[in-house]
């Protein structure tokens, strides 16, 4: 799973790039991260800032799947499995730091409509699992949006609900 962590912070880090030039501050705007601990507490190093977090995976089913192939060396190797991951850009932003959450939500969603693809680096040592990750925006009624709150054991905050496709996992161990 480390393409997916590695995706994930390339993802966050291009934020936050988009971010500090529109914005700059100290301290970074978006934070990879649960929004709170398991005890229900805000975790610290999400507040004030745009949370990003992995809200769920599902198999791509616009992707064949193939069966593993076999190199000249005789070892079996899988194919990648393609992915789907929902990624959720939560504004964890209180009291008068409130407006600010909305600015830096709204800036989030234009950088992703401007860029809906990106090509991630792959890993050192690792075959380049995909070309390019499309970052489609999901629409959430709001009882959707309810009851994924909930599930995330939060209250309401302003959120964008984004399906990243075309994510390909590879083995990491040979």
């Amino acid at each position: 799973m480390a393409m997916l962590q590695s995706t994930l912070d390339q993802l966050r880090a291009r934020l936050e790039a988009a971010l500090q030039i529109s914005d700059p501050r100290d301290e970074e705007w978006v934070a990879l991260t649960n929004p709170v601990d398991l005890d229900g507490r805000v975790s610290e190093g999400a507040r004030n800032k745009i949370v990003m977090m992995l809200v769920g995976l599902q198999s791509d089913p616009t992707v064949g799947h193939f069966a593993a192939t076999i190199p000249a060396a005789g070892t079996r190797v899988a194919p990648p499995l393609h992915l789907n991951a929902f990624v959720m850009f939560l504004a964890n932003f209180t009291g008068s730091n409130y407006a600010t959450g909305l600015q830096m939500i709204s800036r989030a969603i234009v950088y992703f409509h401007q860029n809906p693809l990106f090509t991630p680096d792959p890993l050192p040592g690792l075959p380049a699992g995909v070309d390019n990750v499309a970052m489609d925006f999901v629409n959430l009624d709001l009882m959707q949006t309810n009851d994924l709150m909930a599930m995330l054991g939060l209250k309401y905050l302003p959120s964008a609900l984004y399906r990243m496709r075309n994510l390909a996992l590879t083995s990491d161990v040979q």
